[in-house]
């Protein structure tokens, strides 16, 4: 199916180490080459960092979405990559960003790191559909 779409989620262990600045610096070159690369193949998402790990959903055609998060697999910045959900969608729910960002100092990941603790960060305990509300939810915030 030409038009179709899927959503993955999925979460990893922070391996970036140093000072805040260096951390920063670095999330900044992450983002910075999501949004030129999802621009261009017509992915979409949120990431979520909060100095131990990543959340993220991505969205799109599934060929654009699986080779991104081959690349996210791949990068040596991500530890524990843990595929929490794939579906197929009929809708984006971040379609007006090529990766929207919620970092540490929004305050606003504190719903994520709520769940994540309830888990114990257990890939095993952690649900897709939770973490993709609760990114949707964090947003829906700071846009208000």
């Amino acid at each position: 199916m030409k038009d179709s779409l899927v959503r993955v989620v999925y979460v990893s262990r922070n391996t970036i180490t140093g000072d805040d600045e260096h951390i920063s610096r670095e999330v900044v070159k992450i983002l910075d080459s999501a949004r030129a690369s999802n621009a261009s193949s017509g992915v979409t998402g949120a990431l979520m960092f909060n100095r131990g790990l990543f959340a993220q959903v991505l969205e799109g055609p599934p060929d654009r979405v699986e080779q991104t998060f081959e690349r996210i697999q791949c990068d040596e910045r991500h530890a524990e990559v843990s595929l929490l959900a794939y579906d197929v969608i009929t809708e984006r729910s971040f379609n007006q960003w090529s990766m929207a960002y919620l970092g540490a100092k929004s305050g606003r990941p504190a719903k994520l790191l709520d769940l994540a603790q309830d888990t114990g960060f257990d890939p095993k305990r952690l649900d897709g559909n939770e973490v993709h509300a609760a990114l949707q939810a964090m947003l829906l915030e700071a846009d208000h």
